[in-house]
């Protein structure tokens, strides 16, 4: 073995060193030099590796293998996801978000890809915002995208969004009480309703846009309000606008007025709210659930029902009313809360 390894390197072990001035290397020399440290490092650090490898902490070689195993324990698949609401009904025209619970919390991979199927129906993007398309009936399918391929459905509900008002145009005293005239827009009048100061309100037999109402003269010394109710749009949901009038005053324009707001049959997912304004006309209307952001409503439509998604840990919903005190530039607001689960309706004042 020795004499290959010599030979290798070309030494000669006969050959007898000259005694005086050493020579210089020549290449040849410095190749075999260059030969001898690269495996003298070599060794080394095999040296090192495995005979010292717990001191370095990486005994087990297997690093790729430790660290797939690392990255894997890292992930947390989805296993489970539901919808907040599943039954969802739109107007034509309307969008809305559908909103889902994805378990675990500390899932890694939350996405989700949402798909419909009836896009001349309903259509969703990729964020879950639901778009009526036409009236019909049409499921959005939410599927996870981290690989369980866990999928969850919305029964989507598209109605006709009807649009349309009957409001009152004029309401004038007569000797006998008082005459009003009614203008409809692409609706139908339902029904005539009148009440005396803070009484109940009373259905008139008539349905007659314009018509008189006999009053006695006690009764025609307290304010009267009168209440059409109507139909959008041939729609079988009924909406109504009110006037109210006083004419034991002075016709001069009052500097006082203002908007009262109700908040009725309050669900799972809907309420109802209805406004009455005295000398005074809406000027913003707006809703908010829990302690999310106001959505703005059609300042014209004083009496509706607004639908909404509520989780299991929201369970208040507010409305803001926002009036002019007619004749003047004084604006006012009043906003209540109903707690939606037990239907208890509180004010937080005027």
């Amino acid at each position: 073995m020795k004499d290959d390894f010599t030979e290798i390197l070309d030494f000669n072990t006969d050959e007898k060193r000259s005694v005086g001035r050493p020579k210089l290397a020549d290449k040849k020399t410095k190749r075999k030099s260059i030969i001898i440290a690269s495996v003298s490092f070599i060794f080394v650090i095999l040296l090192l590796i495995f005979g010292y490898g717990t001191l370095f902490g990486f005994r087990n070689l297997n690093l790729k293998g430790a660290v797939s195993k690392s990255e894997e324990k890292d992930i947390v698949k989805v296993d489970e996801i539901k919808p907040l609401v599943k039954d969802i009904t739109l107007k034509a025209g309307t969008a809305r978000k559908v909103y889902l619970t994805v378990l675990p919390a500390t899932a890694t991979n939350k996405n989700i890809s949402y798909s419909s199927s009836d896009e001349e129906v309903a259509i969703v993007d990729s964020s879950g915002k639901v778009t009526g398309v036409s009236v019909g009936n049409a499921i959005i399918t939410a599927k996870t995208t981290d690989g369980t391929n866990l999928s969850a459905t919305f029964d989507v509900k598209v109605v006709k969004n009807a649009t349309g008002k009957c409001k009152f145009t004029s309401i004038s005293k007569t000797s006998k009480g008082i005459s009003y005239n009614t203008e409809c827009n692409n609706a139908v009048i339902k029904e005539i309703q009148y009440k005396v100061g803070d009484n109940n309100y009373e259905k008139l037999l008539t349905k007659k846009a314009s018509d008189e109402i006999k009053f006695s003269d006690e009764q025609m010394k307290d304010k009267i309000t009168l209440k059409v109710v109507y139909y959008q749009n041939n729609s079988k949901v009924s909406k109504y606008s009110t006037k109210q009038v006083e004419f034991n005053t002075k016709t001069t324009t009052r500097k006082n007025g203002s908007c009262t707001l109700d908040i009725n049959s309050v669900k799972t997912g809907s309420a109802k709210y209805d406004i009455t304004c005295d000398n005074a006309s809406v000027t913003k209307i707006a809703y908010k659930i829990g302690n999310g952001s106001y959505v703005g409503l059609d300042s014209s439509s004083i009496a509706d029902t607004v639908l909404f998604e509520e989780s299991d840990v929201t369970r208040v919903i507010y409305f803001n009313v926002e009036y002019q005190i007619d004749g003047t530039n004084v604006k006012k607001t009043v906003t209540k809360s109903s707690i939606i689960d037990k239907k208890i309706t509180t004010s937080k004042g005027e």
